[in-house]
Order: C-alpha cells, then structure tokens, then sequence
C-alpha cells in the first residue's frame, strides 16, 4: 500500500510539474515588417527584445522587407501570418484581385515620417520647384507613393516619380544626380541633414488629403485571423502596450532606437519627433472612404470595393482602451 501509495505520488508530482510546461508552449507568430530599423515599424522588435511577447506566451518570428507590396506579398505568398505597415492602397488592390488577407489594425495615421530630401546644393528649395523633376519613393503601392501622388493632384503640378527601392540606394541616386529628390524614413538621413550634407525639403504631411487618414495598415492571412483569432488579438494586445511602455519611457526607448538603427541617441532623439502617440493607434481605420477614392483616381483599382466587400476587408482584431 505504501508502495503505491508513493508510485502514485511520484506520478501525481510528474503530472503537476509538466503541465505549466505544456500550457504554457508559445504560440507562434510570423511577421513580415516593412523597414524594421524605423521607429514605428519597428516597434515588434523592440517588444520581442524586451521579452513582452515571450511573457504573453507568443514565439514571434520578425523578417524586414521594403514595405509596400513586398509586404503584403510576404503575407498572400510568403507564408507570413502577419503583414507590419504595408500601405493601404497596396493592400486595397491585392484583396481586389483576390488576396487571402484581412486588415486587422491601423498601423499609422497621417505621413509625416515621410522626408524628402535633396543634395545641400540643390537649386529646389520649396515645393514648387518639383515641376518636371525626377522624385523617388520605394516601391509601388505604398504609401509613400500615394503621398506624392496626392501632392501632385492637391497642387496640380507635374513630375516624375522613380522607384528607387531601398533607402541607400536612394541616397545613392540623390548624390549622383540620377534623381533630383530622395525619399527617406528617420532615422535614416537625419545625420546627413544635420552635418549639411543633404537638406530636408518637406515632410508627407505637406499633402494636405493625407494628413488625417490611415495610409498604413497591418494585415493578416485571412485563414490566421479565421483559425487564430485569439492569437492574432493576444499580439496586437501585447504590441500596444509595448508601443505605451516605449513612449512612456523615453530615455530607454531612445536608446534602443538607436542601437537598433546604429545612429547616434541625438539622432534617434530628433528623428522620435516625427512620430506622434495618436498616430501609431492601431484603431480606428480613419479615413477609409477617402483611400478609396485615392486608389481609384491613382489607378491602383479599377472600381469602389462595395460595403460588402470593405467590411469583408477590414476586420479589427483588437480595440485599444484608449
């Protein structure tokens, strides 16, 4: 009796001892961020390094690409569950052609951590001097070519938008006369301003249509948010408080910016103040009737998503508190 009565106990104690192992197995969340080394986007990264994932039990997996339609390619073809920032024009037009995908959270309102830049010598001083210059921006579908193609619109001018791609090269093209006005994301191209190698010519809340709407958003696989709901909230929930902690905590978060982006704390500091709390809220979509009509008259869709179909689109996950 005694005998089993110890066999049972040692069974018992085994049990009581795996358990918390096995409830307690992360889930695993893959992410496709666009321009992880940016403030905003790289906001999952900074909550995975401080371990705020590994404590929501969640094992997340961070892959950096160029933004716009690389990002939600990563998401519809690349097997990511989750999309970081691509631009809502971009996202609009794959779910029209029939991407698998869900909106589930606003990821940035207004463009201002968009700069355009141009060499320290350059004869443009002002907007008015892009007619019939050459402009970069990323990749199509983005937001960043959506700004400048509202700042066409908005101050009826003409010029020529190049892709560029990635932000060195850009730089690269800048210097070299190839295009007249580069593209930037702090930090990146702040230091080059502040020595006076470069000048700053104007940020994307200078396109008046843009300010105030949601031009980018995070998306998801359409079968992750239908089969992982709880998971997909659980993230967004984490991420939110992340973002909280790191505007709350300033002079930590600063330094992580700048060991993440390899910059200077003064330059991580200046290039904080392109970005706004109010701003990364990751609700509500604001503006969505006017993305619409955007991506219509920027031909980046053929017709008006019905309502059908933009609340088939937009399916939010998870409501901050505040």
């Amino acid at each position: 009796m005694l005998g089993r009565s110890i066999v049972l106990s040692t069974v018992a104690a085994i049990t009581l001892a795996a358990a918390p192992a096995m409830a307690q197995t992360p889930e695993r969340v893959k992410v496709a961020a666009s321009f992880v080394g940016l403030w905003d986007t790289s906001q999952p990264t900074f909550c995975k390094d401080r371990g705020e994932f590994a404590k929501a039990d969640l094992d997340v997996e961070i892959t950096s690409t160029r933004g716009g339609s690389e990002t939600v390619q990563a998401v519809t073809a690349g097997g990511m569950d989750i999309g970081y920032s691509p631009g809502t024009n971009a996202v609009m037009a794959a779910f029209m052609q029939g991407a698998a995908l869900r909106v589930i959270s606003s990821q940035f309102i207004g463009q201002n951590d968009t700069f355009m830049y141009v060499k320290a010598d350059s004869p443009i001083r002002a907007i008015a001097d892009l007619a019939g210059k050459k402009i970069a921006y990323p990749r199509p579908g983005g937001a960043s070519e959506a700004m400048l193609l509202a700042l066409k619109a908005e101050r009826k001018m003409d010029f020529q938008l190049v892709a560029t791609g990635g932000l060195d090269a850009t730089h690269t093209m800048v210097m070299t006369n190839q295009v007249d006005v580069g593209y930037s994301f702090p930090p990146y191209g702040i230091e080059r301003a502040l020595k006076g190698e470069t000048r700053i010519l104007f940020s994307g809340d200078a396109a008046e249509t843009q300010k105030d709407i949601t031009n980018r958003v995070n998306i998801a696989r359409t079968e992750f948010v239908k089969n992982r709901r709880a998971v997909a909230q659980k993230f967004m929930a984490t991420l939110d408080a992340c973002v909280n902690w790191m505007y709350a905590n300033p002079e930590p978060a600063t330094k992580m910016y700048a060991d993440l982006s390899k910059v200077s704390v003064e330059v991580a500091r200046e290039a904080m103040k392109y970005y706004s709390r109010p701003a990364l809220a990751f609700a509500p979509i604001k503006g969505l009737d006017q993305s619409v009509k955007q991506a219509i008259q920027f031909k980046f869709i053929d017709k008006a998503p019905t309502a059908d179909q933009l609340k088939e689109m937009v399916d939010i996950v998870y409501q901050p508190s505040s």
